[in-house]
């Protein structure tokens, strides 16, 4: 049977996948959604647990069903007292005649489930309703055949009330245990009734069912003459609250039907697409094609999907990584060929030929290049740390318009030829950035400025803010300025531009990649325009203080 619910439950999770990979769901369920279903499952167990623990129901039927009871043998009680009292023709004694009993089956009825049972006050049994003539022998009344309905629903009721006594409180009943030869000291209830007090016991008897009896005097006045015990099987008491029992058992079934589909449907709603995703994300490891993209989940529009959509976006971002980084090797392989090249064609002419001078040309030229490939190869070096250096190092909040006044002041000396300006704003500027690394960026722009920006010219440094988060710091010289249609490309790797009558090879192009790629890891970015002469422009965010 369970076998069967799981490969119902198997084939329901493989219907509807949502691509290839997930195949292997109709043959299994995933852990988490076993986890779910757990979850959802364990209030359910809790409730039918407690089907059987109705106590404060059970204790008022009983309750009831003794006021009902005792009422009843008040009754009887004293109707047996006047009648041994017209016998005795007004005489107290102590005694219940046998003629008194013969009143006893009439009051209590033919076919009732009560039971009448009448002890002397020295606590012999005089009389009961459940024997018949003087020889004490017992009388079983024989029960009306039964249809197999009633035969279920009575098995169903004993085993309810057996499973109810399991976590109820009918372990700790007395057993009910009635002795051939009966006396008052056999039940407790009728010794107190013989001194005077009514008295109730509730009992089960072998086969767990209840027992109720109750025991009131037969008194004439204050002179006890004896005890009534009345009693009464709990049949009704049980049957009521096995029928609430198979009320909210029906209900349970219901219930858990109901929390079975929808916890299938919530693990099949939240499993499916992450397994999904996984499979979609190791397909991506195989494969080695880096145009290839995840494919979007449709129709989701919950935390799932924007997880779909993250992971979608972080794979595109990493193979646009992977792709930069196979042109960047490109590119440097391409650049060390220039200088190489060259240093091999010197080397192998300087041996073929005598003439000193035209050696030592050639061994200049060795030199040079030796130069340039050392220059090449660090600033390869930290182009390609870069990320890695920027993602250890810990960003602080600073005012830049200090940071751009003190580097101001700070290379004034260092560029002889040149005056630097600051143009600073009164109020602080506050970004949140490694100030190394904008440090860095200046370095950079002051170097290519001075570059291109003719002798005792100014070099300016603007700071300003707009006021909706954004701060802007330009350098702007007074050279000849950017080519046109070349305001993007100088941000390329290896692209040089210099000025006429400066030696090839003193620079390897990657400053001004460098220096955006800074200002883009901090949120930022950095463009290039000509306002009578060249400006790069570096842009941060800016935070509050």
């Amino acid at each position: 049977m369970i076998a069967t619910i799981k490969s119902r439950i198997r084939r329901l999770l493989g219907r509807g996948a949502i691509g290839r990979p997930l195949v292997r769901l109709r043959f299994r369920m995933s852990r988490l959604s076993t986890r779910i279903m757990a979850i959802m499952m364990f209030p359910l167990v809790l409730f039918f647990v407690g089907l059987f623990s109705i106590d404060q129901y059970r204790t008022t039927l009983i309750q009831s069903e003794f006021t009902a009871l005792e009422r009843q043998g008040f009754t009887l009680a004293r109707s047996l007292a006047l009648a041994q009292s017209e016998i005795d023709g007004g005489l107290a004694r102590r005694r219940l005649s046998p003629e008194t009993m013969n009143h006893l089956l009439p009051l209590v009825g033919y076919g009732t489930e009560l039971r009448a049972r009448v002890f002397r006050h020295d606590g012999r049994l005089l009389a009961d309703t459940a024997r018949s003539g003087s020889g004490g022998s017992v009388r079983l009344r024989r029960r009306a055949p039964q249809d197999a309905w009633k035969r279920t629903s009575d098995y169903f009721q004993i085993m309810m009330r057996r499973a109810a006594g399991m976590i109820g409180t009918d372990r700790t009943l007395p057993v009910y245990r009635e002795p051939r030869r009966q006396n008052a000291n056999d039940y407790d209830e009728v010794v107190m009734a013989l001194a005077g007090e009514p008295a109730r016991q509730l009992r089960q008897d072998i086969r767990g069912r209840l027992v109720l009896s109750v025991a009131v005097p037969i008194q004439d006045l204050r002179l006890v003459r004896g005890a009534l015990l009345v009693s009464v099987s709990g049949g009704k008491i049980e049957t009521e609250i096995a029928d609430v029992n198979v009320v909210f058992i029906k209900l349970f079934g219901i219930v858990t039907l109901i929390t079975i589909a929808l916890s299938v449907w919530l693990a099949r709603s939240i499993t499916t697409p992450i397994t999904y995703l996984a499979a979609e994300a190791d397909n991506l490891r195989r494969s080695r094609d880096l145009s290839a993209r995840m494919q979007r989940l449709p129709r989701r529009r919950d935390e799932i999907g924007k997880l779909s959509e993250s992971l979608i976006e972080m794979t595109d971002d990493l193979q646009k990584r992977m792709a930069a980084t196979a042109g960047f090797a490109a590119d440097v392989a391409h650049e060390l060929k220039n200088p190489l090249s060259s240093l091999r064609s010197a080397a192998e002419t300087i041996s073929r030929i005598s003439d000193a001078k035209q050696q030592q040309k050639l061994m200049n030229v060795i030199l040079r290049d030796v130069a340039r490939l050392d220059r090449l190869i660090t600033d390869i070096s930290r182009a390609s740390r870069l990320d890695n250096e920027m993602a250890v190092e810990a960003a602080a909040t600073f005012d830049l318009r200090d940071l751009a006044g003190n580097f101001v002041e700070a290379r004034a000396d260092t560029t002889a030829g040149h005056r630097l300006v600051a143009e600073l704003p009164e109020a602080a500027v506050m970004v949140r950035a490694q100030d190394g690394r904008i440090v860095q960026i200046l370095d950079n722009l002051l170097a290519n400025a001075v570059s291109f920006a003719p002798a005792d010219s100014e070099i300016t440094f603007r700071l300003t803010s707009d006021g909706k988060g954004q701060a802007s710091l330009s350098v702007h010289d007074r050279g000849p300025g950017i080519p046109a249609g070349r305001l993007e490309d100088v941000f390329n790797r290896f692209y040089s531009e210099r000025p006429a009558g400066e030696a090839f090879g003193e620079h390897s192009g990657l400053g001004l990649s460098i220096a955006k790629q800074i200002a883009q890891g901090y949120g930022g970015d950095l463009t290039a325009a000509n306002d009578e002469g060249a400006c790069f422009t570096l842009t941060l965010p800016t935070v509050s203080a």
